[in-house]
């Protein structure tokens, strides 16, 4: 059983607004190969890794890349303001720096409150790539 990672290429990175449907496939990787895919997504304009689970068969986006940074799922549609597919305790979303650190602190102030060592909680999917 692999896991399988498959990187999807916009085919039209210029004409649209980040709302992507139109997708070229591009390589596929399996198992540790993420780190290959997550980097082969980077290089291109707009693109995406999608996984699907061994154990389920389920397909979820692993990693999205857009030159410049998504729009800030957080601010962004008030700010404007950009930044990469940030790996939160919860989920994968396009993060800014500024509603990055802010969620960072409130995870340190519950971690110091509760006695809890300090955890970085909010940190680029891209980085994961690069260990």
């Amino acid at each position: 059983m692999n896991w399988k990672y498959e990187v999807l290429v916009c085919s039209a990175p210029d004409s649209h607004d980040e709302s992507c449907d139109l997708w070229t496939p591009g390589d596929t990787f399996f198992d540790y190969g993420f780190r290959d895919a997550f980097k082969a997504a980077a290089d291109q304009a707009h693109a995406i890794v999608r996984t699907t689970s061994p154990h389920n068969g389920k397909t979820r986006t692993a990693f999205h890349h857009i030159d410049g940074g998504g729009l800030c799922e957080w601010c962004g549609p008030k700010t404007g303001r950009r930044g990469p597919w940030m790996r939160t305790p919860s989920e994968e979303r396009f993060m800014c720096a500024p509603c990055v650190t802010d969620a960072q602190n409130s995870m340190d102030a519950l971690h110091k409150a509760n006695g809890w060592p300090r955890s970085r909680s909010y940190w680029p999917v891209l980085e994961k790539a690069d260990k």
